[in-house]
């Protein structure tokens, strides 16, 4: 059963003030306009519907900057909700927007309407990538915006960029870095593509713009994940959600895109918590026959993309044997190691053991 789920709105480009070079929204969400009143609450009734009267749900805003657009079109979304939140089915919204789009003022209306989440387009804390990006926003303001969502009491979030125009690994964990003294609640990591119809398409086409490689960008984003989950910054999301439209013929010019992209990620990640752990073991236990344990939820992520983990972990410990065992549990993202005839882990090491 979910614990939490969230019922997204798309509302693309709107309360935009400028079009930063990466972005085509209509093609990123697979909508071309927002929704009336009438597809917000049908949409809300359809979900709560085939969801247990138990289960907490969310609504969010997305795709533009909402709090960007005039305070009557703020109020006609946040209006259509509140039917549902004064019945106590949905219990908060969320907001996503720019950081110079948002003041005191506008948290104090919006937390009146339940809104507890505001999550900030801030890509990158770096000067310059911002200003090639389209972004003309003074980089300290993330910090000051940042702080006053947080004295109000909702919950912070932080989406961040890889590989922007002027960016380059130093600048982009240099933003985690300053992301991690801002401490929002939570954050997402995106790779930055080309897509069809963009500023950053006539750059790519100029040769003025490389994207990341695929195998760049899962580097990079293992890095930025590793050092957040160490501050106790939870990350909701890496990469863009596969849509239809997306995935269309033509709309990704370049760029590493991945429609689990997040998974290859979180994959590279275990495969790197199972390497530490299985060295530990073998300085007790000498074999070359091992059984690795996981949260069965987590069977996918270890054994990798086309058993990938397995033939690495078992080409570098020189393994004749090496089989994954998914274990019940709530408790995830633990690894566990194991002689090949015992039934549980000898050794075990969890994601915050290993950060």
């Amino acid at each position: 059963m979910k614990d939490h789920v969230i019922i997204s709105f798309f509302i693309p480009h709107q309360g935009c003030t400028s079009n930063c070079v990466f972005c085509n929204q209509k093609t990123i969400t697979g909508h071309r306009s927002g929704p009336d009143h009438h597809e917000v609450t049908r949409t809300i009734e359809d979900w709560l519907q085939s969801l247990p009267p138990d289960v907490p749900c969310e609504v969010a805003f997305y795709g533009g900057s909402f709090t960007a657009l005039p305070w009557e079109q703020q109020e006609y979304y946040l209006q259509s909700v509140q039917p549902f939140i004064n019945s106590g089915r949905v219990k908060s919204i969320r907001v996503s927007t720019r950081p110079d789009a948002i003041d005191t003022a506008l948290i104090d209306r919006l937390s009146g309407f339940g809104v507890k989440t505001i999550e900030l387009g801030v890509q990158s804390l770096d000067q310059e990538v911002l200003k090639a990006s389209g972004r003309d926003y003074d980089v300290s303001l993330v910090g000051e915006v940042s702080a006053l969502i947080k004295q109000k009491g909702l919950t912070l979030g932080h989406q961040l960029m890889i590989g922007l125009p002027g960016s380059d690994l130093s600048k982009e964990l240099d933003t985690v870095d300053r992301v991690i003294g801002i401490r929002p609640d939570l954050a997402r990591i995106y790779p930055t593509l080309v897509l069809k119809g963009t500023p950053l398409a006539r750059l790519y086409y100029q040769g003025k713009y490389k994207p990341l490689s695929l195998w760049e960008a899962v580097q990079t984003a293992l890095l930025m994940l590793t050092q957040l989950e160490k501050a106790g910054i939870k990350i909701i999301r890496m990469g863009l959600q596969p849509t239809p439209e997306l995935q269309r013929s033509g709309e990704i010019i370049a760029g590493p895109f991945h429609p689990g992209f997040g998974e290859l990620v979180q994959s590279e990640l275990f495969k790197w918590q199972a390497i530490l752990l299985i060295n530990r073991f073998m300085e007790s236990e000498v074999t070359n026959r091992l059984k690795i344990y996981v949260n069965k939820r987590d069977l996918s992520k270890m054994i990798g993309q086309k058993r990938r983990n397995l033939q690495a972990l078992a080409a570098r410990f020189q393994l004749e044997q090496l089989e994954v065992i998914g274990r019940e549990g709530s408790e995830q993202a633990w690894v566990g190691v194991g002689q090949w005839h015992r039934e549980v882990p000898q050794l075990v090491l969890s994601r915050q053991s290993f950060l």
